[in-house]
């Protein structure tokens, strides 16, 4: 009993560490049951995106999720690059990982991302826009899904200039 107890936590532990996929541990989303993916995943929340002056892009974001019939908390974490700056305008492209938990079960799920962030002034700091779309990468529960997202915040210039996107974000996936 403890040894069979053992290998489930560790089993755990490697599917919230992204080495095991769900599927294996039999507890994917439940919308995902039964090889059927799952439509919708909504995430709510706040991002932060740093963009350095060599036009590097990263960021983080704590978002609530949910499927139509599981909640989860969730972790985004986006890397990439800016593609081109038009007046107060930077448009992205980054990799991020969104991974959602729900007890001790988890999901990561790999997104690729176009993101628009728009000063609203030509200030130090001010507010701010944030949309984005882009698709799943690879399969899972959320294979070949669409992704977008939108909110709006603050931005603030410096060494680095970076957007606080903490009013109405949303993140979407869609299959």
């Amino acid at each position: 009993m403890l040894l069979s107890r053992a290998r489930r936590l560790i089993a755990v532990a490697a599917a919230i560490a992204g080495a095991l996929p769900l599927a294996a541990l039999g507890t994917v989303p439940a919308a995902a049951a039964n090889g059927a993916m799952a439509a919708t995943l909504n995430c709510a929340g706040s991002i932060r995106v740093n963009i350095t002056n060599t036009g590097a892009v990263d960021g983080k974001g704590t978002l609530r999720c949910a499927t139509p019939t599981t909640s989860y908390d969730g972790q985004l974490t986006l890397s990439g690059s800016v593609t081109s700056i038009s007046g107060l305008v930077f448009q992205t492209k980054t990799s991020d990982q969104l991974s959602i938990f729900s007890g001790s079960t988890g999901e990561i799920i790999d997104l690729t991302v176009n993101r628009r962030l728009e000063k609203l002034s030509d200030t130090a700091s001010g507010n701010a826009t944030e949309q984005g779309s882009g698709s799943v990468v690879g399969g899972g529960p959320f294979g070949g899904a669409r992704e977008s997202e939108s909110g709006t915040g603050t931005f603030g210039t410096g060494m680095v200039t970076t957007f606080l996107i903490t009013n109405n974000y949303i993140l979407d996936l869609n299959g």
